[in-house]
């Protein structure tokens, strides 16, 4: 199947020509993600994990019981929450804004849950301001998790965190963990949240933007404003 045309009527030829070195890096670049996934996917067995607990709903959950039939790996997003200032990373939140969206498709192959060494209820509440209605969110049962999957260190300090486990019968094991510091820079993760690709797409690119909190909360009160004076209904999860 050849590619459909990348090109508009009338584009000159200074456009087309950078168009064309352009389409090729994003070739190379496909090529390159598709081998570093591979990659990923070929890591040989990871060590075996504790059956960590965490809480839900005033209730203990081990890592085992997250696992649903059929369905052997688990991926556990890792929700910054600074406890002396009693506040979520808006980084994390809005990757977990779009997880919210694409959760029922991730959950037909792979389980999928959040984690945070917030209070269950505090957590609850904060899933409940953004809406998140379709993510599974767990409080850690103590430090342990977090700490072994370097998501906090010893002084408490929070860091996002993806993390993978597998089951087998009664064997749990880690497959894999992603931090947003790769290297030098905080890209780690960028694959996770669409929000940096469609910046990319245009010229002015992420420029020096950062997720807000407070920025969110009042982008939300005007779209909520603005479907109410058309007399429509708003509806973040967008069903």
């Amino acid at each position: 199947m050849s590619d459909s045309s990348l090109l508009m009527p009338k584009a000159d030829d200074a456009y087309r020509s950078s168009r064309e070195r352009l389409r090729a890096a994003e070739i190379d670049l496909r090529d390159r993600i598709e081998a570093v996934a591979a990659m990923r996917r070929s890591l040989p067995p990871g060590p075996l994990v504790p059956d960590y607990t965490f809480v839900e709903n005033g209730n203990r959950v081990r890592l085992s019981e997250l696992f649903e039939d059929g369905k052997p790996y688990l991926i556990v997003y890792h929700l910054m929450y600074w406890a002396k200032d009693d506040d979520f990373c808006p980084m994390c939140s809005m990757w977990l804004d779009g997880f919210n969206g694409v959760v029922p498709h991730v959950t037909q192959r792979a389980n999928f849950v959040i984690a945070s060494r917030a209070p269950f209820e505090t957590l609850k509440a904060w899933g409940e301001r953004r809406e998140w209605d379709r993510l599974r969110l767990l409080s850690d049962d103590g430090p342990s998790f977090a700490r072994d999957i370097d998501a906090e260190d010893a002084e408490g300090n929070p860091d996002s965190t993806v993390s993978v486990f597998s089951k087998d019968g009664d064997v749990l094991r880690h497959v894999y963990t992603a931090h947003p510091m790769l290297e030098d820079r905080e890209r780690g993760i960028d694959l996770l949240c669409p929000v940096w690709h469609l910046f990319d797409l245009i010229p002015s690119g992420r420029g020096d933007w950062y997720p807000s909190n407070a920025a969110f909360d009042s982008s939300l009160r005007e779209a909520l404003e603005n479907v109410a004076s058309e007399g429509g209904t708003y509806r973040c999860s967008g069903v």
